[in-house]
């Protein structure tokens, strides 16, 4: 008789036995694992398969217990959902810790106790009122609310709720995602933030002039900078596990304009580092070889920003101050975007519109006022 062989995890909730894959997954308030053997077929065929019997476990007899689920109990499901979602590489691990902010801080202390049917749209009104009674800016509730939602749209896909309340609230009830708040430095204010900056001034300049997402600066190895040929390749980013990973999209991976001033900084820190190798991290910690941590980064950045009277602005700033600075100078819409690495220019447009409004309307009163009334001041001469 042929020996049994032992089932190796794959991933979770997918377990392979010799060719055959097996899935498991637990219902809703219990701690029962059920299994079903999905057969000999490919990967994918068995992701598929396994995420249609994690359905049928979690939403299974629902309707005919009258939906019974508790919402922490649907929660904790629709983040076991989530956390495969990384696993695959179709969600960032960022968004799974915001879901979880959302779901573990604002949502189960109040409501967790509750059945998940008996939520109501009021209960969501509310919820938003004490979100902004607590003083969470718009940006954080709309954040904590795509995780509510994101857990009702869970529970109405499988069956444990008729409909989302979500759905049914009014346009003024739902969080909105708010105006963003754009901060440009000045070139004062640029001059005093690099006065303050001490030993963090390469790592503000860099990100001042390139601007460069934080992630993307700390990712950053000497190798990446082309002295000759003067751009810095903007390649990859720091995830929040410390690891260097590829930047996702095409036009993320870009060419950023290396001024000289810059170029000479930098290459002065290459000869003041210990290690500094094509391989080695540009801002490294106190581990040698190792990168700044992004916690690291915000110690030395708000130490700068504070002794400079800068309070308000926030390291993300220094990138609206680069494309500020672009705009200024004339730099076209599709050139801009190119720099910041957006994917579409409508995105860049969008954000910056007033910007380019202001350079063009700018140019245009200067050459309208020389046209019409310059030849008023031909005859004029000083003194």
């Amino acid at each position: 008789m042929a020996r049994k062989q032992k089932a190796k995890r794959i991933e979770r909730g997918l377990y392979r036995a010799g060719k055959t894959y097996l899935a498991c997954a637990t219902p809703p308030g219990s701690r029962t694992v059920r299994w079903k053997t999905i057969g000999e077929v490919g990967l994918m065929e068995a992701r598929s398969r396994r995420d249609a019997w994690v359905v049928e476990v979690r939403s299974g007899g629902v309707q005919a217990r009258g939906g019974r689920e508790t919402v922490k109990e649907v929660a904790l499901a629709w983040l076991e959902y989530v956390e495969r979602l990384v696993e695959i590489g179709e969600l960032r691990g960022r968004t799974l810790e915001s879901y979880k902010t959302g779901v573990m801080l604002h949502l189960i202390p109040d409501y967790g106790h509750r059945r998940i049917r008996s939520l109501t749209t009021d209960d969501l009104v509310e919820w938003h009122r004490k979100q902004r009674a607590a003083g969470a800016s718009v940006w954080t509730i709309r954040a904590r609310w795509m995780a509510v939602r994101g857990v009702l749209a869970y529970a109405a896909r499988h069956g444990m709720i008729a409909a989302s309340p979500a759905d049914k609230l009014l346009p003024r009830e739902r969080p909105g995602a708010g105006e963003a708040r754009q901060r440009f430095l000045s070139r004062e204010e640029m001059d005093a933030l690099l006065e303050h900056a001490g030993s963090a001034h390469a790592l503000i300049a860099t990100a001042l002039f390139t601007g460069l997402r934080v992630m993307e600066v700390l990712a950053l190895k000497w190798g990446d900078v082309d002295f000759t040929e003067g751009v810095i390749r903007a390649r990859f980013q720091l995830s929040r596990q410390g690891k260097r990973v590829p930047l996702k999209t095409k036009a993320a991976k870009r060419d950023i304009v290396l001024m000289d001033a810059l170029g000479k900084l930098l290459r002065r820190r290459r000869l003041a580092e210990r290690y500094s190798t094509d391989s080695d991290f540009i801002f490294q910690s106190s581990t040698p070889r190792k990168p700044m941590t992004y916690k690291g980064l915000l110690n030395v950045f708000h130490r700068a920003r504070d002794g400079a009277g800068l309070g308000d602005v926030t390291f993300h700033a220094l990138r609206h101050t680069f494309a500020s600075i672009l705009i200024a100078q004339g730099r076209d819409v599709q050139f801009v975007s190119r720099q910041l690495g957006h994917t579409k220019t409508s995105t860049t447009w969008d954000t910056y519109v007033h910007l380019f409004d202001a350079q063009r309307h700018a140019k245009d009163a200067r050459d309208q006022l020389e046209t019409d009334y310059g030849g008023l001041l031909g005859g004029t001469s000083d003194g």
